[in-house]
């Protein structure tokens, strides 16, 4: 059985949930990040930034070289890449920690609707947010207002 796990905001390997879910069955690990296009568009990436991506996904790949194994980085939209990994590699499941970004829940529903298609398993685990978002019913203006964590436990 090969699982992949796709690092996007958690490039740690501990307290790394959906990680651990990956690993939990003692399945073949594909660790996986994604270049994202998108990002390069519409996101402000400066050049500060992107030394810190490749100087985290290096920490995170020698990391796991230390483990006997490694970090795969692939370049393209999610929406293309999975579907061609998922058949190379023979995936049976695939996990990733919850992003609440409108771009990443699109996204991520896409990648999810794909994998489903693919016969799949999608695994997904709250991971870098301090509160499990679905709890509130965050309408855009509420959404706007609630920019800070003390603002947001002031709303519950």
């Amino acid at each position: 059985m090969t699982t992949v796990h796709w690092f996007r905001k958690g490039l740690r390997l501990h307290d790394n949930p959906a990680l651990l879910a990956a690993v939990k069955e003692g399945a073949e690990l594909r660790p996986v990040f994604v270049l994202d296009p998108w990002f390069v568009k519409h996101a402000r990436v400066g050049i500060n930034r992107w030394r810190f991506l490749s100087q985290a996904l290096r920490d995170l790949d020698d990391s796991l070289r230390k483990l006997k194994s490694r970090l795969f980085v692939v370049r393209g939209s999610p929406e293309e890449v999975f579907p061609a990994l998922f058949k190379k590699w023979d995936v049976q499941k695939i996990t990733w920690e919850i992003d609440t970004e409108p771009y990443a829940q699109r996204r991520d529903e896409k990648v999810e609707r794909l994998a489903r298609e693919s016969g799949v398993e999608v695994v997904c685990r709250h991971g870098h947010t301090l509160y499990r978002t679905e709890k509130y019913d965050m309408t855009p203006d509420l959404r706007r207002f609630c920019s800070c964590f003390t603002v947001i436990m002031l709303c519950q």
